[in-house]
């Protein structure tokens, strides 16, 4: 499961990484999504200078008449169009067969002659015959052949490659009658490729069909404006990478596909046929212009969807193109924007991989949140020169590595909470246990409480400080209270280390500096990390009213008589193991009479205590409340000193402490 857990982030971005190299639809429509949005949100103002519509829109089908009009309108169209002045005319009309309202071919049917009666195709035929005229070819994948041997007008030189092998193909073409398409300037196709979603984002500016390789209509309007016979294809192993004229050039996709910057199209480009054919046009609309003949009128159905949600008349896509053409303004998407996405994806899913397991949760959200801001800004500033990289499949295929590699990890942590659990509860089952044998190392209560008397509250389950008295004869009692340096097992451990040495010795009634000197030693051989002892070790003579005692760097001991004035004796050697002696020469003790006095023993756990108002008791503390409660037995100062301090759940430290009356 360990295994599992620890190879599955790295499959996974494997997976992602194949997902998009293989360019699968789902990363296609990731990209679409992507690619639509920063078309509606950065759309352009562009006025198109050079491009008009003339537009077979309502109004003049409705004043003309039905359609497809009679050849004589277009060409009555064309010759107007050629008095404004425009420079080249498109069309985005098919004339496919024969005019079926051609009057010289309706009284032919009918067997009569007359020379009167005009041919309104010969009429179109010479129309564009004697103008700058571009006619329409469209791909079809239809296998039956319509016998139509128009050719290409345009010289495609190739270099470094044939483009054929990158280049769509159809097998047949849709196209106007052979004899329009040889009197045409130029012939240039119309098609675009399907997308799934029906939304017109790129078209192929060459096309194969049948044998030739055809111009699309922008670029062959183009070309016929500027009187231009050739266009170069340049290509290599990895597809077409440029396309040339002598006055532009443009840098498609491997398959001399590109992406149209749609702008925002200004309506008045848009000027009714039926305006034009009664002159009532302002002529510097027209003057100098590319005139696209299409249309808007929606019984006729040309409209196609663009990424910015808009439906827009398919002849206005012909105006995008030549703007973008003349601009040199695609949105630029080929080889080198996919290996920047690609590597992008590697680097952003690398970091998703690594970041969550090297640095804390919340803090690897905001650096992950960063990454995802510098993608998107990154993807915005390069959009702004027209190339678009996709960061939006590289953020979704980051977040959910991201996420599952964040997950793993609260899982991997849960697992180790719950072990570290597992194992603070047998250690708290151990602490319990050594709680309970240390008690056992506490003496019982000593048979006149009034003579000596001691209590501890450890703030752990095993304490660090400790006491103990020994009655050895009638007249004699030993007694110590100490402090490790530390807390738990460790100074719990090495207290009863010391305590065996003293209790041992005591019961022989050895000397207190002999007694010291074992314990000193033992302790010094028995520490851990330097742990020492604070201890005070003395002998109670009950006919003198006298004890003799070492303080060993403890807290001083206090003494008082019956009229509360108090006295302290500071320590005078060291603590207990910082050092390991020969003989107990060392150890000096001292003698002090404490006849009608009480005697106090206690740690730092005493004077360092908070009161409940959070305040330290302190040896002031303490002697006020032994006079305030007018104490005079040192059981009574032990108890309501420990009822005080003993207010939290956690202390701060073990409260001992040991009192005397004699």
């Amino acid at each position: 499961m360990k295994n599992i857990k620890k190879y599955f982030g790295i499959l996974l971005l494997f997976f992602l990484v194949l997902i998009k190299i293989q360019d699968s639809d789902f990363v296609r429509k990731i990209e679409n999504i992507s690619y639509d949005a920063y078309q509606s949100l950065f759309i352009e103002k562009n006025n198109f200078e050079e491009v008009v519509i003339i537009d077979i829109d309502e109004k003049s089908i409705g004043e003309i008449g039905q359609f497809p009009w009679r050849r004589d309108v277009f060409a009555d169209l064309i010759q107007k169009l050629n008095q404004y002045g425009v420079s080249v005319i498109s069309f985005d009309v098919f004339f496919s067969e024969e005019d079926k309202q051609n009057p010289k071919k309706i009284l032919e049917e009918f067997n009569i002659k007359n020379d009167t009666i005009f041919d309104s195709d010969q009429k179109f035929l010479e129309s564009i015959q004697s103008s700058k005229v571009v006619l329409p070819v469209l791909g079809d994948i239809s296998i039956y052949n319509k016998d139509n041997s128009s050719k290409p007008k345009t010289n495609i030189i190739s270099k470094g490659g044939d483009p054929s092998n990158y280049i769509y193909s159809f097998k047949n073409k849709i196209t106007s009658l052979e004899k329009f398409n040889n009197a045409a300037k130029g012939v240039g196709t119309i098609s675009y490729l399907d997308s799934p979603d029906g939304v017109l984002r790129s078209v192929p500016l060459f096309l194969k069909i049948g044998n030739d390789i055809w111009p699309a209509l922008s670029l062959e309007t183009l070309r016929v404006l500027h009187g231009h016979k050739n266009i170069l294809i340049n290509s290599d192993q990895t597809g077409i990478n440029l396309i040339k004229t002598r006055k532009y050039q443009i840098e498609p996709d491997r398959n001399a596909i590109v992406y149209i910057n749609y702008k925002q199209f200004n309506k008045e480009n848009y000027i009714s046929a039926f305006d034009v054919l009664n002159q009532n046009i302002n002529a510097n609309k027209l003057r100098d212009k590319i005139a696209i003949i299409g249309s808007s009128a929606q019984g006729i159905f040309d409209f196609v969807k663009i990424p910015n949600g808009k439906v827009i008349p398919g002849v206005e896509t012909h105006a995008h193109l030549i703007e973008n053409i003349i601009n040199n303004d695609f949105i630029v998407k080929n080889t080198y924007t996919t290996i920047a996405e690609n590597l992008l994806l590697v680097i952003s899913l690398i970091i998703a991989l690594i970041i969550p397991n090297k640095i804390l949760p919340k803090f690897s959200i905001v650096f992950f949140a960063g990454l995802i801001f510098i993608l998107l800004s990154s993807s915005v500033i390069v959009y702004q020169f027209n190339y678009f990289v996709d960061v939006f499949y590289i953020i979704l295929s980051s977040s959910l590595l991201f996420l599952t590699t964040l997950y793993f990890r609260y899982l991997r942590e849960n697992e180790i909470a719950l072990d570290n659990e597992k194992k603070q509860i047998i250690l708290k089952q151990e602490r319990e246990i050594a709680g309970e044998v240390q008690k056992k190392l506490f003496p019982e209560v000593f048979e006149d409480s009034k003579l000596i008397y001691a209590k501890n509250i450890p703030a752990r389950d095993v304490s660090g400080d400790y006491y103990d008295y020994i009655r050895v004869n009638d007249n004699e009692i030993y007694f110590t209270l100490a402090d490790v340096s530390g807390k738990g097992i460790k100074a719990g451990i090495l207290m009863a280390n010391a305590s065996s040495v003293f209790r041992s010795l005591a019961k022989l009634e050895k000397p207190l500096s002999t007694i010291a000197r074992y314990v000193n030693n033992q302790v010094s051989d028995s520490s851990y990390q330097g742990m020492f002892i604070t201890a005070v070790i003395g002998k109670i003579n009950i006919q003198k009213k006298e004890i003799e005692y070492i303080n060993h760097g403890h807290e001083p001991i206090m003494i008082f008589d019956k009229d509360y004035n108090f006295e302290y004796i500071k320590s005078s050697l060291p603590p207990l193991g910082i050092m390991k002696f020969n003989d107990d020469s060392f150890f000096k003790t001292s003698i002090k009479n404490i006849k009608d006095k009480t005697l106090l023993i206690y740690t730092d756990g005493v004077t360092e205590g908070y009161l409940k108002n959070d305040e330290e008791l302190g040896a002031k503390g303490f002697e006020n409340l032994i006079k305030d409660n007018k104490f005079d037995n040192s059981k009574d100062i032990i108890d309501k000193v420990c009822e005080i301090l003993d207010n939290r759940s956690k202390l701060r430290d073990d409260i001992t402490c040991l009192g005397i009356n004699i």
